[in-house]
């Protein structure tokens, strides 16, 4: 799979990944699908309800509200968006949401080198999507 974002999206991504830090950041992605490509046309953030460093949750009502909005606007669900105080990969407790979120892509910003990440889990194997920014 291949993840589109433009460079405004990776700007903000890391601007509400400082400002929220130490508390993982987390967003909702929205955009287009086509074929073996997500196209990236809206980052919904959202407050880590957990208020942790190193886990996340979002509101259940943000997210239907965010899904809402986003069936409004004919955007599709692409994926997850957190920050991690580690490497840009995914943990023990990101593979357990994964498995539930099923094929979703999850973003993920590394707090430590700033090196950004997408994977999505495919038949029970975590694979690495590649990320091209416009």
């Amino acid at each position: 799979m291949i993840l589109r974002l433009q460079r405004r999206h990776v700007s903000l991504l890391n601007q509400e990944a400082e400002k929220v830090q130490p508390i993982e950041a987390c967003a909702l992605i929205f955009g287009k699908l086509h074929q073996d490509q997500a196209v990236v046309k809206k980052i919904d953030f959202a407050k880590n309800k957990l208020e942790s460093p190193i886990k996340f949750q979002i509101d259940p009502e943000k997210v239907a509200a965010a899904f809402t909005e986003a069936m409004k606007e004919d955007l599709e669900f692409i994926g997850v968006f957190h920050s991690h105080p580690a490497p840009a990969a995914p943990s023990s407790t990101d593979l357990e949401g994964m498995r539930l979120w099923g094929n979703t892509l999850w973003l993920i910003l590394s707090l430590t080198d700033s090196e950004l990440a997408a994977y999505q889990l495919l038949d029970n194997s975590v694979e690495e999507a590649t990320l091209q920014i416009d």
